[in-house]
């Protein structure tokens, strides 16, 4: 302990020594010693001449200030610097949200960074319902998505940013009121989907307010949207008469109604099944899956007759094999 405490001492007088290879074998030997109550006597470094002096001064800064306290970065925002200005605002967010005033010097800082990275820590402190309303209606959309994913914003506020001119934000109020009871109309969605808003965070609104929004919906989402979908439709409707469900069926979107079909069993339920499976219009990898799932089945005499029909009767190559495989391990377990 004595030893190190000698080589840090020793680091300490060198770091402010003219001769250039002391000054820098004792930046590297603080480095080492790895001590945050050495970080003050890296401040004159900042402002030093050559840049790898004020790199290190940084990356001190960096490594040990998050060991301290949010004081400790005072320095750095009140640099005249706007790149020391940003490393601070960078490091907000690693202390305890208690002190927002000096968040508040970098709130006020002609520079975006600092304002979206001092914005997300002041609105994690308590008692800044006067700072939220200053910002809840911000020039800048990435400051007004802060404020509304705040504790600060109730669903009433939230609910006025689905319609703001900016999609970040329209999408940030979507998640926020995911699971609300607010109500979409067809027109809201409509425009979200024309301007471009992700269709996978309309899903749970669609599906629970308005459900002839619901195909157009379907067609505006990727093959990842429509598994989404599909997570959310399996878990909020359980039955073939559902109107949702049927909505989808004579709207034709198969493939769907395929994917809500796994796992499920029933009389009317194993019809929809097979009609599917014989209808060339949907996509035959979709298909070839629905009787790939059937396989647990292979001891149900009917499921072994339906897969007989489709292999002999199929258009496509691959669903007559795939059946054929289906009513092969039928017939073998039966023997």
């Amino acid at each position: 302990m004595i030893k190190l405490a000698g080589r840090s001492a020793m680091a300490l007088q060198h770091l402010k020594s003219r001769d250039d290879r002391k000054k820098r074998r004792a930046v590297r030997e603080l480095f080492e010693i790895d001590n945050e109550g050495n970080l003050e006597s890296f401040i004159p470094l900042l402002n030093d001449k050559d840049n790898w002096y004020r790199t290190k001064a940084l990356d001190a800064f960096k490594t040990w200030a998050k060991r301290r306290d949010l004081a400790t970065l005072e320095v750095l925002i009140n640099h005249k610097k706007i790149e020391y200005n940003r490393v601070a605002a960078n490091m907000l967010l690693s202390f305890k949200a208690e002190d927002s005033n000096l968040a508040k010097i970098l709130f006020d800082k002609d520079d975006l960074l600092c304002k979206i990275k001092s914005c997300e820590y002041i609105l994690k402190c308590e008692n800044q319902d006067d700072f939220f309303a200053s910002v809840k209606n911000h020039e800048s959309p990435k400051i007004r998505a802060i404020a509304l994913n705040s504790k600060y914003a109730d669903s009433k506020i939230v609910e006025t940013m689905l319609e703001d001119e900016s999609n970040n934000v329209v999408q940030a109020a979507l998640k926020k009121l995911q699971d609300s009871n607010v109500r979409l109309s067809s027109k809201s969605i409509t425009s979200m989907l024309k301007n471009g808003v992700d269709p996978k965070l309309i899903i749970p609104h669609a599906l629970s307010n308005d459900q002839k929004i619901v195909t157009t919906l379907v067609k505006s989402l990727d093959s990842n949207g429509k598994k989404e979908f599909v997570k959310y439709l399996r878990k909020k409707f359980t039955g073939i008469e559902d109107e949702i469900i049927q909505i989808l069926i004579n709207n034709s979107e198969y493939n769907i109604v395929g994917r809500w079909l796994q796992g499920k069993r029933g009389e009317k339920i194993d019809l929809l099944r097979w009609e599917i499976i014989s209808n060339d219009e949907v996509d035959e990898i979709e298909r070839c899956r629905l009787i790939e799932r059937l396989f647990s089945r292979v001891n149900e005499p009917e499921i072994i007759e339906q897969a007989k029909k489709i292999a002999n009767n199929s258009t496509s190559e691959l669903i007559r094999i795939t059946a054929h495989n289906l009513s092969t391990a039928g017939s073998q377990q039966q023997s």
